[in-house]
């Protein structure tokens, strides 16, 4: 009995350990094909300045940097103290000295005036509790022609509980409707380029531009 015991716990051990490698797999997958999708449809280019909002562990941050090269430059937010420790450690381990690190606020990114060719927020939109402010904040950090490409996700009932504290109410949950999210960037004076429905892990993309003056 306590063999059979330690063979089920052994195939039990394989089978997580399988599934984790398989999940890991899928989201260096999705990262690598949202990474270069987002390198494109920003038109990102050696010496570019381009805004990652939200930026997390930094990891696109350095990527978007390697891409704009040492004339280019990467203004990189996060409202986490921790996340800008992360996002600084990142750039030092990758050898990368074109990327400012900024602590935004709630309302506010806190990018200079007029900074950048393009900005990028991934999945971050949906927790913004004063988005109206963000995307003022936004377009004046963009200059004439610059390119915003927002991905994130339609609310799903299962991660209601997962709601954001502070989110406007007509969110209907954890995440954002597309038609929502344009109608509130497009307020801010953003022009909508395109929407794309079929972004990598099952989310949407909204590309914007500002428009000339």
């Amino acid at each position: 009995m306590k063999r059979r015991l330690i063979k089920w716990l052994l195939i039990l051990a394989v089978i997580a350990a399988a599934g984790s490698g398989i999940a890991l797999w899928y989201q260096r997958s999705v990262f690598e094909a949202e990474a270069a999708q987002v390198v494109e449809l920003l038109g990102l280019k050696p010496g570019a300045a381009v805004a990652d909002i939200g930026a997390g562990e930094g990891e696109l941050t350095v990527r978007m940097a390697r891409r704009v090269g040492s004339q280019g430059r990467v203004h990189s937010t996060e409202v986490d103290k921790k996340r800008l420790k992360q996002i600084r450690e990142a750039a030092a381990e990758g050898g990368i000295d074109n990327v400012t690190v900024i602590e935004g606020g709630e309302a506010d990114t806190r990018l200079p005036e007029a900074c950048c060719d393009a900005a990028y927020l991934g999945r971050v939109y949906h927790h913004l509790t004063r988005p109206a402010e963000i995307n003022t904040s936004l377009y004046r950090s963009l200059r004439p022609g610059g390119r915003l490409l927002i991905v994130d996700f339609a609310p799903r009932w299962w991660l209601r509980p997962f709601t954001p504290k502070g989110v406007p109410g007509n969110r209907g949950g954890h995440g954002v409707p597309r038609r929502i999210l344009i109608e509130e960037v497009s307020a801010a004076g953003f022009k909508l380029v395109r929407a794309i429905d079929d972004w990598p892990g099952f989310h949407y993309g909204v590309l914007f531009r500002k428009p000339p003056p």
